[in-house]
């Protein structure tokens, strides 16, 4: 059997790992090759992001040294602290406490770099066949299997091809014509920056920071009438080591990544002149000062210090994540594009890639595909399946970062009050238990449970 891998983000290297692992022992002839249009590793590529206890949970999946070096480098955070422009907290929000989802170690602030490249060390040690410089030009069905066609003009024959290849999936393209991302007219600015760029004021009162109690978090996001401003450490670490992520959120008619910084800058210091913490400080200000002349003194020569934008987009609901026959699938950002609000980008699409492989390697059992060498049936059944079971999770989830994301737009003098008087009371009188179903989510016991309906 030979797989084909388009991508080689989070979401292509989890699918990988697990194909690899759970089809092996079944199959004796197996192949699988990934293919990424980048030259090298992506390494050092993409921002920053809060990766929740089931993202977590995943990833202790593929490598439980994988998810203990992700959880010592990053920065444990249990509670993120609401504001508003005006510096009045409106409430703290249980993010993922260790304690409510043992063996996770909760939600951790960190880098996707610093993610992959944890994820990348577990394949490349295994021996994945990933061929860097490889771009998918077509994707045709045919009776014999799956041809992908390279730019540099090489054909591949496959069995199955998975199309992890991102917001603007080639893969998605030529199986599901017309199904496209969208600009949905928010774009994100940000970078991150020392930890003594950030005013002592902010920052953790102690580290590792207790949060059992805490009336405050270092986790900030704060609201105005015109956008969205967040920071957070992304390490454990103080003085010269230590490290915060800022990220700015607004209205824009514009998707252009290659802002000039001066634009940026004018953009932003604009937007939060005026925006203070509890102690009237002008905090906002501060950081993106400190941000615009890093990058401008550093940006050609080190990447980790430019300030990157990133234009937000949505999609329409797939109806499935398979073509008829499933010899084509679609995981992470090719199958449902996840907002930066909703926090599960990494976290869904690992949990894509364990949910398929171990789908795949039960038809392939049942149907006994290895010894009649005719996996039809098998990766028929399980598309179907992975539509069946990733759809209404992935679709709840998107549909509650779409409403997250419309408090970062741009309101009238009366809805920025409305939101901040509902966003407090519902931040005073929220349970813990209220990411229960995202953060809580065992994506081994919830392939089990589903495997059992279907017996």
């Amino acid at each position: 059997m030979k797989i084909i891998i388009v991508g080689t983000g989070i979401s292509g290297l989890t699918a990988y790992h697990f194909l690899h692992r759970f089809l092996t022992p079944l199959i004796p002839n197996l192949s699988i090759d990934a293919y990424e249009s980048y030259k090298s590793p992506s390494i050092g590529i993409g921002g920053t992001l809060g990766l929740a206890p089931n993202g977590l949970y995943t990833i202790k999946l593929i490598s439980p040294e994988a998810h203990s070096a992700i959880l010592a480098s990053g920065f444990p955070c249990a509670k993120f602290e609401f504001r508003n422009s005006n510096g009045k907290v409106l409430g703290l929000m249980s993010s993922g406490s260790p304690d409510r989802y043992p063996g996770t170690g909760g939600e951790v602030m960190h880098s996707r770099a610093a993610i992959y490249g944890e994820i990348l060390k577990v394949l490349e040690e295994q021996g994945a066949r990933i061929h860097y410089g490889k771009t998918v030009v077509g994707v045709v069905t045919k009776k014999e299997g799956v041809e992908v066609t390279f730019h540099d003009g090489e054909v591949v024959m496959a069995d199955l091809v998975i199309g992890a290849d991102g917001i603007k999936s080639t893969v998605r393209r030529a199986a599901f014509p017309g199904v496209e991302a969208r600009f949905e007219g928010l774009v994100g600015v940000g970078s991150t920056i020392p930890y003594s760029a950030v005013p002592s004021s902010e920052h953790p009162k102690e580290i590792p920071y207790d949060f059992t109690n805490a009336k405050y978090s270092p986790t900030v996001m704060t609201f105005g009438k015109n956008g969205f401003f967040g920071y957070s450490p992304i390490n454990s670490r103080t003085g010269d080591e230590g490290r915060y992520q800022w990220w700015s959120t607004a209205e824009s008619d514009s998707e252009d990544r290659d802002l000039p910084i001066e634009k940026i800058e004018r953009q932003l210091l604009e937007r939060h002149k005026d925006w203070v913490n509890p102690q009237g400080e002008k905090v906002i200000d501060s950081i993106i000062r400190f941000a615009i002349q890093q990058h401008k003194d550093s940006a050609e020569t080190d990447r980790s210090k430019r300030i990157l934008v990133l234009p937000n987009y949505y999609m329409q609901i797939m109806e499935r994540y398979h073509s008829d026959d499933g010899r084509i699938l679609l995981m992470g950002d090719s199958a449902h594009v996840m907002p930066p609000h909703s926090g599960q980008g990494v976290s869904l699409a690992s949990e894509d890639g364990y949910v398929y492989a171990r789908l795949l390697a039960h038809e392939i059992q049942l149907t006994n595909a290895a010894e009649s060498n005719d996996y039809k049936l098998a990766l028929s059944t399980a598309g179907k399946y992975y539509t069946e079971m990733r759809k209404p999770r992935n679709d709840k989830i998107m549909a509650i970062a779409a409403r997250s994301g419309n408090m970062k737009r741009n309101l009238s003098w009366w809805e920025e009050k409305s939101r901040d008087f509902f966003f407090g009371l519902f931040l005073r009188f929220a349970p813990d238990s209220i990411h229960d179903g995202t953060f809580g989510y065992k994506v081994d016991e919830e392939v089990d449970k589903f495997l059992k309906m279907k017996v």
